[in-house]
């Protein structure tokens, strides 16, 4: 599963869309891009990594579409190894938005629909955390390493 499910994204628009936040994005991808067997451009080659696929619309979307509403990526690389629980993740992407709502405009871009094929060909499973950076709070913490 790439994207959310119909109950997860009513859950996610029910929250307060005014308020910032991150999203942690855990990726695997396919061995090989599975493009539709129609898909057809010159300047993108279909026999590539499914990271290769995906990489083509992080570029995309980092370089055209995040600054458009305010956003900015904060990390985006390879996953070395799981050290506790289970995993297998290639990549970890993490985006910060001023708001939810700002992160919701992004499909609706012009030019959006163009570069979704690329992620659709890479991606083969996909977990989205949810972070309100209002709520994070040092002092809050009973590990608080400066008390």
């Amino acid at each position: 599963m790439i994207d959310p499910t119909q109950s997860q994204m009513q859950a996610f628009l029910a929250t307060d869309q005014a308020s910032p936040v991150i999203f942690v994005n855990c990726h695997r991808y396919y061995t090989e891009a599975r493009y539709p067997g129609d898909y057809s451009d010159d300047r993108y080659p279909t026999k590539v990594s499914g990271r290769d696929a995906y990489h083509r619309y992080l570029k995309e979307v980092a370089s055209r579409f995040v600054p458009q509403v305010g956003g900015r990526l904060l990390l985006a690389g390879p996953v070395d190894m799981v050290f506790i629980g289970d995993g297998g993740w290639d990549e970890i992407v993490i985006g910060q938005y001023p708001s939810k709502s700002d992160a919701m405009r992004i499909p609706t871009l012009p030019g959006y629909e163009e570069i979704v094929v690329h992620r659709k060909a890479g991606l083969k499973v996909a977990q989205t955390m949810v972070l309100s950076p209002q709520n994070f709070n040092i002092d809050t913490l009973a590990w608080n390493p400066e008390k």
